[in-house]
């Protein structure tokens, strides 16, 4: 296990006496962490109870409840040896059980036999999970999950899964004492601190809707040595006086606050005073993307303004779809976003950058054995495939745009006009963008985006219709499209995704024929296996999938399948499928806490602990900053090696 942060590592002593201060707007609706997986309930959760294994601080995957584990040569058997000793504690710290394999099985039988929501990451994982789930299997018994002794407990797999270990940290893999969850049959995990047990570093202390949260350190956790934070205090807020915030941490209450952009007064007082210390907060692992419309059915009637009528003629909306579905033409597109404008119009002229993404997948969440994170794969696979596009030069990372190029914006544009005549196509062609009236900023990046492409291509070639719609419409006809059919719109920026494990296919089986989650918001309907979607086909899906799988085959060599991923996930690019364009995160803040502390996580409940985070006395300096940030990345390359060797 890794050694606690030293002294010299920080430059200070732990504080081990500071409270974490901050606010919550949000209530928590349930602590059934087997049954739930919102972020609002999950975050305390996550301190209240360990799983079998945990991030920490730089990313790696440590042991928790499981002492060791071990895996067989196919990952299809997965080990743990749990940690003896460890108990399961009362919300007034009064000893309940021992935590034992048999804690695990329980845990899966209620997600299983209640339909919970988290069986998406059971069924199709734990072998027989699913059939079970479905009824072709009634006795539990068959399900993957097996007690070897009391503290030895098994995972059966349908298939090889070398990343299942990643998929441990979720919530669904969280454990229960099956006598305490029989004995509050349907009261477990109802907002109370007496309706779940705790393992975890904290237990919940005191509880009131819309006033306050507070934890306390748990004095029998296993691990309490590093925990440094012993009292948590959220206050509720309405988010009707955003300023109160950094008013608050400016008095000396809150350990961290935002900054604002958008109100000029409160960003000059804080520029003012802590000009040295106005950070930009790490970009998180979700993915948001522009991507085409490439089978759109709907059209509502543009006498009916609230469910997004378009002002299409029939004739123009043929010329659209053969533009979309032509290679050139979506590059051209592509290349002509200027997203640093558009992200302005959302985060601020002085945050243009700060949110961008520049692939599909998250950066940090997954790693080969050296240590490389797995989205270099897809920027050298882009550089490979296409170096006139992506030259030596190009790089992938986050918050700065190596795609937006006006040249070879309008030289693709070219090509593509011509390649489009022959077909028949008239220009301009016009694209509907669907926009929520309600939400100013949205529209304010709508305009944005047609001001951009219509003043770099001319409105003879490119017609941007802003169709505006209510909320509830432009969410049907986006987002949340059930089929799709319903996909009403021609680009579009609010499909997004987060990863729920660490792994590039958590990503990219999404876009898959058959099984993605993301087909229906861009237009296309999972299939058959061996069905012929044309529009699948012509945007290169099926060809897509194959390398998708192949890199999904390939389980011992993480280097390969990191290669292949990054082929497939370049494929999409290059061919101009999708084009990411931003994360959340990004945007100013002051902070107490001192940094590189936090359990490093791209996915799964971690990074909602406290375990091991530390609170300064002081506001942490940008120049302090900096220098945890080198002391953090050079001792991770170093735990890496240690990796490397074992």
């Amino acid at each position: 296990m890794l050694a606690a942060l030293s002294v010299s590592a920080l430059g200070a002593a732990p504080q081990n006496s500071q409270d974490y201060v901050y606010v919550f707007s949000t209530d928590p609706r349930s602590f059934n962490y087997l049954n739930d997986q919102r972020a609002t309930n999950i975050q305390h959760i996550a301190n209240f109870v360990d799983a079998l294994l945990e991030h920490d601080r730089y990313g790696i995957l440590r042991p928790a409840l499981a002492e060791s584990w071990k895996v067989n040569d196919d990952f299809t058997v997965w080990t743990f040896d749990i940690r003896q000793g460890t108990k399961w504690v009362t919300a007034d710290l009064e000893t309940y059980a021992e935590v034992k394999a048999q804690d695990w099985v329980d845990a899966m039988k209620y997600m299983l036999d209640n339909r919970s929501p988290l069986t998406c990451l059971v069924d199709g994982f734990v072998r027989n999970a699913g059939a079970y789930l479905q009824g072709k299997i009634t006795d539990f018994s068959q399900v993957g999950v097996k007690v070897k002794g009391d503290y030895v407990l098994e995972y059966t797999l349908e298939r090889p899964i070398p990343y299942f270990d990643t998929i441990l940290t979720s919530n669904a893999y969280y454990p229960v004492n099956g006598d305490f969850l029989r004995s509050k049959g349907v009261d477990f995990g109802r907002v109370d601190r007496n309706a779940i047990l705790y393992n975890g570093a904290y237990v919940l202390s005191n509880y009131a809707s819309r006033s306050v949260i507070e934890y306390d350190a748990n004095p029998t956790y296993w691990d309490k040595d590093h925990v440094y934070i012993k009292h948590v205090k959220y206050v509720y807020s309405d988010g009707k006086s955003p300023d109160s915030l950094f008013d608050n941490f400016d008095a000396g209450d809150y350990v961290a606050a935002p900054v604002y952009t958008d109100n000029e007064a409160l960003f000059a007082r804080a520029q003012a005073k802590y000009k040295d210390y106005i950070f930009r907060a790490r970009q998180d692992s979700t993915t948001f993307v522009y991507a085409f419309n490439y089978d759109r059915r709907a059209y509502a009637s543009p006498a009916d303004p609230a469910k997004g009528g378009s002002p299409k003629s029939d004739q123009a909306k043929e010329d659209t779809r053969k533009a979309i579905l032509n290679r050139d033409f979506r590059k051209a597109i592509f290349f002509g976003i200027d997203r640093p404008a558009i992200l302005a119009q959302r985060n601020g002229e002085v945050n243009r950058l700060a949110a961008i993404r520049n692939s599909c997948t998250a950066p940090e969440l997954s790693f080969d054995q050296a240590g490389k994170d797995y989205v270099k794969y897809v920027e050298d696979a882009l550089k490979s495939r296409n170096p006139a596009d992506f030259p030596a030069s190009f790089k992938i990372d986050d918050a700065q745009d190596p795609y937006y190029n006006p040249t070879l914006a309008k030289t693709y544009m070219a090509k593509a006009k011509a390649e489009l005549a022959e077909q028949g196509a008239t220009f301009p062609v016009e694209l509907d963008v669907a926009a929520d009236i309600s939400y100013a900023k949205g529209m304010r990046m709508s305009q944005s985006f047609k001001a951009g492409l219509e003043g770099l291509f001319g409105t003879d070639t490119i017609k941007v219709n802003i169709v505006e719609m209510d909320t509830d419409n432009y969410d049907a006809s986006t987002c949340y499209a059930r089929i799709g059919a319903q996909s009403n719109y021609d680009i579009d920026n609010s499909m997004g995704w987060s990863p729920e494990y660490g792994d590039p296919y958590t990503f990219l089986q999404t876009l898959e024929p058959i099984v993605g989650a993301l087909l229906t918001p861009i237009g296309l309907d999972p299939v058959d296996e061996g069905s012929d979607k044309a529009s699948a086909t012509a945007i290169g899906l099926y060809d897509y999938a194959h390398k998708v799988e192949a890199g999904n085959d390939e389980y011992k060599d993480s280097s390969e399948r990191f290669k292949l991923f990054g082929d497939a996930e370049a494929q999409l690019l290059d061919d101009a499928v999708i084009l990411p364009y931003m994360s959340f995160g990004g945007a100013f803040q002051v902070s107490r806490v001192i940094p590189y502390t936090a359990p490093r996580a791209a996915y799964g409940a971690d990074e909602y602990k406290f375990k091991g985070v530390i609170v300064s006395d002081k506001v942490i300096s940008l120049a302090e900053r900096e220098k945890y940030r080198q002391d953090w990345e050079k001792q991770r390359q170093a735990e890496y090696k240690k990796l490397q060797k074992q």
